[in-house]
């Protein structure tokens, strides 16, 4: 299926306002849970000690903090892939499951270390890349059941929808038909191409593929990576302006910007968002967010807390009081059945 009719455009691409106004939502009911959790949590210890028990306040992290947190490990799933010399097919599309996960989950639900581990695990099954659970988590030094409990978990976040289109084909259909790599040697145009991957990969790590088209990231990373080494790419953006100005003269389109300065101008905006990917996030900035997480997180949804162990030792006790309900009336009918044939 092409980008246009794919699923990927239809209900994973929005603006930046809506994106704000998702992650906000998120937040907003992921700390609205804690704090109910919490104090049902007070006002029982309180009954059980038959003491006051003062109010805690909440110090959850903030939406910005969320932000570099998130981005932090997706520069690690990049590192994880390139180390184990998975395909890049495999990095790009669990970046994307990343960041669809969390515009349907918070981080103050789900904490995205063991997020990040389970969206590299599926995106070798989708990319036809597959290693066990156990080899890849061996290799990673993790547990394997964290992965494989939280794979559910992402597949929910995801809303089953694993179809991806990453801008890496693009980059590479754009390379190919640049005119401007012609006039370069092999080192040059390995240069060239390793600069617009560079600036790829920067841009994988910002809001980029949630708001812009595959070949329209590609565009941007080949501009970005060819002004770097002082190649221009003028003459592959003209034609592209000039294939999109047929599509609105074919369409009718006469509201619309002129389209070789509506791309000049959203190729301008993946510039910026291309610089603030390039720029790393501090490690000692990220344990302190992460102490932060920890410190206030969704309990219902940490398989650690002891709420979360509580809740499924209930469900197994439930499970097994209704198989010994269901047994036992079958016992009692076969009984009933044998006694009637005496």
């Amino acid at each position: 299926m092409n980008y246009v009719e794919s699923s990927h455009r239809q209900h994973w691409i929005f603006t930046a306002p809506q994106l704000l106004e998702i992650r906000t939502g998120l937040r907003a009911k992921s700390i609205a849970t804690i704090k109910k959790v919490k104090e049902e949590a007070r006002l029982k210890s309180q009954q059980e000690a038959h003491d006051q028990q003062p109010e805690s306040k909440l110090k959850p992290i903030r939406l910005e903090e969320e932000s570099r947190l998130c981005k932090y490990y997706q520069t690690k799933m990049q590192q994880v892939c390139k180390a184990l010399t998975f395909p890049d097919k495999v990095a790009a599309a669990s970046l994307l499951f990343f960041k669809r996960f969390y515009l349907t989950f918070s981080s103050l639900d789900h904490d995205p270390k063991n997020i990040m581990l389970t969206c590299i695990y599926l995106a070798c099954k989708v990319e036809e890349a597959y290693i066990g659970a156990d080899q890849f988590c061996s290799l990673v030094r993790q547990d394997s059941q964290t992965v494989l409990r939280n794979e559910i978990n992402v597949l929910h976040g995801l809303k089953f929808d694993l179809i991806t289109h990453p801008p890496l084909r693009s980059l590479q259909d754009s390379s190919q038909t640049d005119a401007a790599l012609s006039e370069l040697d092999t080192a040059g145009i390995n240069k060239a191409r390793g600069a617009a991957q560079a600036a790829l990969d920067a841009l994988m790590l910002t809001d980029a593929p949630l708001m812009y088209s595959p070949s329209l990231i590609a565009m941007a990373a080949l501009r970005a990576g060819f002004r770097k080494i002082e190649v221009s790419s003028g003459k592959y953006i003209a034609h592209v302006a000039s294939k999109q100005q047929e599509v609105a003269a074919s369409q009718d389109m006469k509201n619309a910007a002129p389209p070789h300065e509506q791309l000049m101008s959203q190729l301008s905006e993946l510039d910026k968002l291309g610089q603030e990917g390039a720029a790393s996030v501090d490690d000692a900035e990220v344990r302190k967010i992460d102490r932060k997480l920890k410190a206030c997180h969704n309990p219902l949804l940490d398989p650690d807390s002891d709420l979360f162990k509580q809740q499924a030792a209930a469900i197994q006790q439930q499970e097994h009081d209704q198989r010994e309900k269901k047994w036992q009336q079958k016992q009692a009918t076969n009984q009933a059945k044998a006694a009637e044939l005496l």
